[in-house]
Order: structure tokens, then C-alpha cells, then sequence
């Protein structure tokens, strides 16, 4: 009960929050007026700032695109990203941008941080934001680009273009093509773009070297939720089903933290089955691209692999409208990846559902057919 209280207090405390951000921070000293037509061209747009300091690795894999195609076409613009966490490595090797920003969550420093966007006078400045909280209506406001753009800002006076998602079921990529048309790219090509440093590779190749010949299968137990977290019975039984067949090699992955977890469930194997112990999230990602196949409940692995259009099982929940949402909406995309759904008959109103309630003959049925 005091939970829920709590709960409703913070949601309260956080809608008088922002609303009281907005009063401050939703203004723009200059309005300038936009020509229509292409409108890079139209109004010699020279440089971007892409906003991304949610920190998600999947929606920063797919944000490659735009870096790419705006360069593609128009290989004068700057672009710089304001990144944080491990989202930044996805593009630290990105020839496409100029510049990366690192965003902390904390006024000093986005003030600081804005400081010295604002010397370097971007033309426009991209959100991708569905709910502004107030830090980011203050960055946006003091970056001082010439023009702001986001996601369903007609009515704020600090955007001075909007953009909307597509009607009806759409996947995430649409969301991204719509935006590069809206400034003038027209039909983009919509496949992630990686890139790696020689030594990320060499790392990845040196522990793969002595399976050379063997099909290397990448097992992601792990989600940003436990509730999207595989249980140890299902990592053991996907394993099993893995291993039915010779020459499989599975390799699990997981942050530093969950390394004991790992290999506490790995030691029932005496072969073919090892914890990846690598430096970083890109050396992951080239892992994915060197494997055969990828299982994975989390949507950032999901992304990783769609670069690399690997043959993929990800896991998905089907319970909740959200879920059913997500489905579509952060969906593999491609042809060589198969979605498998956890259906939590038991979930009460209220709780999350459980993504263990798969059946591992499904899983069985797509690995070893």
C-alpha cells in the first residue's frame, strides 16, 4: 500500500514537474521562418546535433542510419550526437559523425554541456524524444541551435518543426525514414551501420581461432528488465537443445556483473559451452557478426544482430498492450530472424508477465529443422 502511495505521489510530483519546466524552458529567443521545399537546401542547414541521451543501445544501432545518409548526400554537413553509457561506443568508430557529446544527468553539467554547444552554432538540432523531462527541455533551449526539431511539438514554442509517427503498425525504421524525408533524404537506405576498430576485431577473431569449422550459436539470457531475464532452467534447456547437434560452439554474453551467474550455470558443461568475457559492447557486437546464430530476449541485441541480418530467435512477451505494441514496433525486420512469444496466462493485473512462459519445443523445432 505504501508503495503504491508512493507511486501516485511521484507521478503527481513529476506531471507538476514538468509542467512547471515547460513554463520555464519552453521559449526561443529567435523564431526563424522555414522555406519550404528540401529543407537542408532551402535553409542551409550545415550542421546537425542529434539528441540521444537515453542511453539506448538498439536506438542508437539504428540511428547509424541517418548519420550515413545525410553524409551520403550532403558529406559537408557536421554532425555531432550527444550520447551517454554504452550508446556512445556503438558510434565512437562512426566515420559519419563529427562529433560526440557525453550528456550526465545532473543541471551543472548539462548547462556546461550546452555552453559549449551553443559556441558552435548548429543549425538544427533533432529530439527523439516522446516526453521531454525538464533537464532536456533545458539542454534543447540552451543548445541555442537556429532551428529544434522533435516528436509532436506543433504546439511548443521552443521546436520550430514536428514530426509524427506513422499511422497504424509501423516498425521503428519508419519512424527514422520519415524524419531523414522531412529535411530532404529522400529514400534512404534503412540497414545499421557498425563499424570496428582493428583491435575489437583481432579480439573477437583470437577467441574464436580454435573453433574454426564449428557453428557458433550467441546466447543473450539477459534484458534492461529481469522481467525479460531468461530463468536458469531456460538458458540450460536452450543450451541442451543447442548442443543435440556436434560442432555447435555456444558462446553466452552479459554485462561484467552477471559473470559469476554465468558461469555458476555453465558449469555443467564440460565443452562447447563458454561465458564471452569481452571488453565491450561493440567486441560483442562483432562477436554477433561472426557467429551463425543469435538467441536473445533484449531488443538491443535484437538490433545488433539486424545489422548483420544473422539468423536470429528473439524472444518476445505477448501479454500486455504494450508488449503487443513492441512486437511490431522493435521487431527483428528481417527475413533470417524468427520471433518467438512467452504467453504469462497466470500474470495478475498489475504485475509484469514472466517472458519464461516460451516453450522450448518451439525453440527446439527452429534450431535443429
Amino acid at each position: 500500500m505504501i508503495r503504491k502511495l508512493n507511486r501516485i505521489f511521484q507521478d503527481y510530483m513529476r506531471e507538476k514537474r514538468l509542467k512547471f519546466g515547460r513554463y520555464i524552458w519552453d521559449r526561443k529567443k529567435k523564431k526563424e521562418e522555414i522555406i519550404e521545399g528540401n529543407f537542408i537546401e532551402k535553409n542551409s542547414i550545415n550542421s546537425i546535433l542529434f539528441l540521444r541521451y537515453d542511453g539506448k543501445i538498439g536506438d542508437m544501432v539504428i540511428n547509424t542510419i541517418m548519420f550515413r545518409e545525410i553524409k551520403r548526400q550532403y558529406p559537408n554537413i557536421k554532425i555531432g550526437v550527444i550520447a551517454r553509457g554504452a550508446a556512445k561506443e556503438i558510434i565512437k568508430n562512426n566515420p559519419y559523425i563529427d562529433k560526440i557529446y557525453n550528456y550526465e544527468k545532473n543541471s551543472k553539467k548539462i548547462k556546461e554541456l550546452s555552453k559549449e554547444i551553443s559556441k558552435e552554432k548548429y543549425d538544427l538540432l533533432i529530439d527523439f524524444s516522446e516526453m521531454l523531462r525538464v533537464n532536456q527541455m533545458l539542454l534543447i533551449n540552451l543548445c541555442k541551435a537556429r532551428y529544434n526539431m522533435g516528436l509532436n511539438r506543433e504546439d511548443w514554442k521552443l521546436f520550430d518543426k514536428s514530426y509524427s509517427f506513422p499511422e497504424g503498425e509501423f516498425h521503428i525504421v519508419e519512424v527514422y525514414k520519415k524524419v531523414l524525408e522531412e529535411i530532404g533524404i529522400k529514400k534512404p537506405n534503412l540497414d545499421y551501420d557498425l563499424h570496428f576498430t582493428e583491435k575489437e576485431k583481432q579480439d573477437v577473431e583470437v577467441l574464436l581461432n580454435k573453433f574454426k569449422g564449428q557453428e557458433i550459436f550467441v546466447l543473450n539470457p539477459f534484458a534492461a528488465s529481469k522481467h525479460r531475464d531468461f530463468n536458469r532452467e531456460k538458458i540450460q534447456g536452450i543450451i541442451d537443445i543447442i548442443l543435440k547437434k556436434e560442432n555447435r560452439i555456444v558462446f553466452l554474453i552479459g554485462e561484467k556483473k552477471r559473470g559469476e551467474e554465468i558461469e555458476n550455470i555453465i558449469k555443467k558443461y564440460s565443452e562447447n559451452v563458454f561465458f564471452a568475457k569481452l571488453g565491450s559492447i561493440m567486441e560483442t557486437a562483432f562477436l554477433i557478426k561472426k557467429a551463425d546464430f543469435i538467441i536473445t530476449p533484449d531488443t538491443s541485441i535484437v538490433h545488433i544482430a539486424a545489422a548483420f541480418k544473422k539468423k536470429m530467435i528473439a524472444i518476445y512477451r505477448e501479454d500486455l498492450d504494450i508488449e503487443v505494441k513492441n512486437k511490431n514496433l522493435w521487431s527483428p525486420n528481417y527475413d533470417e530472424a524468427i520471433q518467438v512469444f512467452s504467453r504469462d496466462l497466470d500474470v495478475k493485473k498489475g504485475e509484469e508477465p514472466n517472458i519464461n512462459k516460451f516453450k522450448l519445443k518451439e525453440i527446439d523445432k527452429i534450431i535443429n529443422n
